[in-house]
């Protein structure tokens, strides 16, 4: 005969053993508000865009299983775990924003870094609009009594330098100046500036000090472009220094049938 007591009839409301409640399995989903929550308040100090990151993948990941876990009734915190996954995605989009902000500064100090305090600029080709500025022409006790390399930038209206015609430099930095009584290749007769805005091309560049330079050459020879047998060239920004900020142009004549003595100024010719 068995020790046990016979089970109950189908229907009883009695049991014979006593059913045990499982505890909700929340701890995913507060973990996962929390991570989010810190991840958010990390996104927006700067420097430590990373660690919201990586808060936030974790907060996503924690958010959705414990999500998952109240759809299938094994946690009673759903919202909680739905706040956890839109903490976590922000804290990853401010990580973004802030990253995208870092590269920016880091380029503008880079831009700063690289500039360099005399900008570089190259000669034009060809010949020839605007308003120009500083045509006037230096005191004549101004004028060097020998031979300097000078910086052109140092240039100014007025002074007399021979330019290498064998050189295959496209940048020039220096030129020999010279009294103007002693025979020179070339004379600056105008310095005129750019339009300011972005960088336009080189051509662009050239095309506009040209037509600069043309403006002012009737004012300093005496007679017009097209009429004069001399001619002229530019020294003009190129990319490099007009991001440094050169506008520039120096507008330099010349006599096409060699070097000459004495200014070309009021030459009529």
């Amino acid at each position: 005969m068995s020790d046990f007591p016979p089970p109950p009839p189908p229907g009883s409301p009695y049991q014979p053993y006593p059913v045990v409640q499982q505890a909700p399995r929340n701890g995913l989903g507060i973990a996962a508000l929390v991570l989010g929550i810190i991840g958010v308040v990390v996104g927006i100090i700067p420097f430590f865009f990373w660690l919201a990151v990586i808060l936030g993948v974790i907060g996503l990941i924690f958010g959705f299983i414990g999500r998952g876990r109240a759809k299938r009734g094994e946690a009673t915190n759903g919202t909680m775990a739905l706040w956890g996954i839109i903490t976590s995605a922000v804290a990853m989009v401010l990580s973004i924003v802030g990253l995208v902000i870092l590269v920016g500064v880091f380029e503008d100090l880079g831009q700063e870094a690289a500039v360099e305090t005399g900008s570089t600029v190259a000669p034009a080709t060809e010949s020839p609009t605007s308003p120009a500025t500083d045509t006037s022409s230096p005191p004549q006790d101004a004028a060097p009594t020998e031979a300097v390399e000078l910086d052109v930038y140092k240039l100014r209206v007025g002074d007399c330098f021979t330019e290498s015609q064998d050189t295959e430099e496209e940048i020039i930095y220096t030129v020999p100046v010279v009294p103007c009584s002693e025979p020179h290749s070339d004379e600056v007769f105008a310095l005129v500036t750019l339009p300011d805005g972005d960088f336009p091309g080189q051509d662009a560049i050239y095309s506009q000090a040209e037509e600069l330079c043309i403006a002012e050459f009737e004012s300093f020879v005496g007679l017009s472009y097209r009429e004069s047998v001399l001619d002229f060239w530019v020294i003009a920004p190129v990319e490099e220094g007009w991001v440094a900020g050169d506008r520039e142009v120096i507008c330099n004549i010349y006599d096409p049938d060699g070097n000459v003595s004495g200014s070309l100024s009021g030459a009529e010719r």
